[in-house]
């Protein structure tokens, strides 16, 4: 059978007030094309299908698109588990209408109805119990076991609360895995940050966040996770597929996971490279002119934090100017570059007057000094806020 592992889908996200949903739509398009090309059998969509718990109707209308065309009319399955930025009951409410195309929605173990799904399919499932199912091509049997995002709260009224998280999540995750068998292909999915993972900055994800060790993790043939961003593999055969928007500067390499099996193996493995994707950089450089020529490297579907390093304050005019002719920035800054003597003026500002502070602040920002009347009117509402404090 042949696999394609996505997550993080959070559609209906908006960066700095930017709707993303169109970039999510091109890039769905391509999965769809992928899971076309590559004759995937089973799609797992491992957590975070929305931004928020209350998406859209234009985010819930893409994603119940998305997963019909990735059924392919139910001759694929396709596995949807519960993020910690879905409401599980929410998502799942469109499961009696989705089995129908072959397609499972899991936000909980509770065991799904088996009879609702679609049995004419080219991978039909033959098995459902609590927290796994099983699906069959041909003469092969695939179980998948599952864990929806297990937020503490949630599995804290179900686990012994004397455990710690980790041990929590082991007890919660045995449950699903019983179903494991040495004549099936085993697949473990789920949600949730695991030690030793990584962000797009690189640093690892342990210490003040909830974490678990993967030897507390079922032992399977393919771990699919989600929760990080950045692809990678973690241990063997566990996977982290990545994200499919770039949510800040720092996210690249957005994925998918496609995997085959075979007698109950991985014959073959490959982290596929998003194109639809839209760029995301910050851009720092040392005036407007030479934003201008880096700026030409970027089209309107592209976002760039725009860094601009210099002593001269920027006008109203110059941003205006250069947000007309780039449509993909999403933000200006500025960052001033102080010589020595200015550096010590700045640093020991504390000993300037309220008045002198103004003027010093108005003359950095505006590039002049401010006008008498407008200083005065800054003391009196200063002197004010003083007295009313």
């Amino acid at each position: 059978m042949k696999f394609l592992h996505t997550a993080d889908w959070h559609l209906g996200v908006k960066t700095n007030g930017r709707d993303r949903l169109a970039e999510q739509k091109r890039v769905i398009d391509e999965i769809v094309s992928i899971a076309t090309y590559e004759n995937i059998d089973c799609v797992i969509l491992a957590g975070d299908i929305f931004n928020t718990a209350s998406p859209s109707a234009d985010a819930e209308e893409l994603f119940f698109d998305a997963i019909e065309r990735l059924s392919a009319g139910g001759d694929r399955f396709v596995f949807v588990l519960a993020g910690n930025h879905d409401d599980p009951t929410r998502l799942a409410a469109g499961l009696p209408l989705a089995s129908k195309h072959n397609i499972a929605i899991a936000s909980d173990l509770e065991k799904l109805n088996e009879k609702s799904f679609n049995k004419n399919g080219n991978v039909k499932l033959v098995e459902t119990g609590k927290g796994h199912l099983k699906i069959q091509k041909n003469e092969e049997i695939v179980t998948i076991a599952y864990l929806p995002y297990p937020s503490e709260s949630r599995i804290s009224v179900k686990v012994d609360s004397e455990l710690s998280y980790a041990e929590k999540v082991q007890k919660w995750a045995e449950i699903s895995a019983s179903a494991f068998s040495d004549n099936t292909f085993n697949i473990f999915v789920s949600h949730l940050f695991m030690v030793g993972s990584k962000t797009n900055s690189g640093e690892v994800r342990v210490g003040d966040i909830l974490a678990v060790p993967g030897n507390m993790l079922p032992k399977a043939d393919y771990t699919a996770l989600g929760h990080i961003h950045r692809p990678q593999a973690l241990g063997d055969n566990t996977y982290y597929s990545g994200a499919i928007t770039a949510l800040n500067a720092g996210q690249k390499d957005l994925s998918v996971n496609v995997f085959e099996t075979e007698n109950g193996k991985i014959i073959d493995f490959k982290n596929v490279k998003l194109q639809n994707i839209a760029k995301y950089e910050k851009v720092t450089v040392n005036s407007i002119a030479e934003a201008e020529e880096k700026l030409l490297a970027f089209d309107d579907k592209d976002i760039v934090e725009l860094e601009i390093v210099q002593n001269e304050p920027l006008s109203a005019s110059e941003v205006k100017a250069l947000r007309k002719a780039f449509s993909c920035i999403l933000t200006i800054s500025l960052v001033r570059k102080f010589e020595d003597s200015e550096t010590e003026t700045y640093t020991n500002r504390r000993h300037l007057t309220d008045e002198e502070l103004f003027k010093e602040f108005y003359k950095s920002v505006r590039g002049v000094e401010p006008a008498d009347d407008l200083t005065e009117l800054f003391i009196m509402c200063k002197g004010e806020e003083d007295e009313a404090n």
